[in-house]
């Protein structure tokens, strides 16, 4: 009978055991991850795995063109963002990076990715105009993502938003009359060329376009994406002869003519041939 009487008390003592073990244990694994923390923490880590996210970032940024690629890419830099949020040049590139992972997602089942995109895109601008209201970075890719957005949308759903983009392009000539090779002109000339020609305003014809992108290809001859803008123009005002030479021109200017902008370079380069086969069945 005592052997019987002693079984409950030998329950209640390994159960008092097991319990004392499991805090003990308890403990160790929480300790264990405060010091972690307070390592991930610490300022010389975090600098650390900045850097490396960064480098990271970098490494593929040269082949923003690829969607793969792409991936890692903005991948890496929101990691780096995280850690140092005030980093400029990774909130300019981010907001590039979704402009571009939209621009390669065509097609009408991926309307919903392009618009996330790029409203990602204006995002990551806002981020960087709040931490310096004069980045024409930030302000230029907020006003052509939008862009992008807006013409996802359709012209009649976003006409509201066309003003504040052109005053958006013209503050950053403002700013930097030519920053991106042109890319405020661009853009302005790009909405004058869609917009509806009973809704074009005097002075944002398309030979106002024609002219504001000549003047950049004055100063940037190499950028290619001015002679695609510039075809188009030339396409819609029936100036057949010159709009199959501006895309030819495209062709003739060698890939790493402008190693910083090469992505761009092979980009417009397949969009000048399709357009030369859409217009001209070349």
């Amino acid at each position: 009978m005592s052997s019987i009487k002693t079984i409950p008390l030998l329950f209640l003592t390994i159960n008092r055991i097991m319990k004392e073990h499991k805090m003990i244990y308890l403990k160790k694994v929480v300790i264990f991850n405060l010091c972690m923390a307070a390592l991930l923490c610490s300022p010389a880590l975090s600098a650390g795995n900045f850097a490396d996210f960064k480098a990271k970032g970098d490494a593929t940024w040269g082949e923003r063109d690829n969607l793969d690629q792409l991936k890692l890419c903005l991948d890496a830099y929101e990691k780096a963002i995280a850690i140092q949020s005030k980093d400029q040049e990774i909130l300019a590139r981010l907001s590039i990076g979704y402009y571009w992972f939209g621009n390669l997602h065509p097609g009408k089942k991926n309307r919903q990715i392009r618009m996330d995109a790029y409203q990602k895109g204006m995002d990551y601008a806002k981020q960087l105009t709040g931490i310096n209201p004069k980045s024409a970075a930030g302000i230029f890719w907020d006003a052509t993502n939008n862009a992008s957005y807006c013409n996802e949308r359709g012209f009649m759903k976003s006409a509201m938003n066309v003003s504040s983009i052109k005053a958006q392009a013209e503050q950053v000539m403002g700013i930097e009359r030519y920053y991106y090779r042109g890319g405020p002109q661009r853009l302005l000339a790009r909405i004058y060329w869609g917009t509806p020609r009973f809704f074009r305003k005097s002075g944002e014809g398309l030979e106002d376009g024609a002219e504001l992108i000549k003047d950049v290809l004055s100063k940037y001859p190499n950028f290619t994406l001015s002679y695609i803008f510039l075809g188009d123009i030339y396409w819609e005002m029936s100036e057949k002869k010159l709009s199959r030479e501006t895309f030819q021109k495209v062709l003739s200017i060698p890939e790493n003519s402008l190693p910083e902008f090469k992505p761009e370079n092979r980009r417009d380069r397949q969009t000048a041939k399709e357009k030369l086969k859409e217009y001209f069945g070349l």
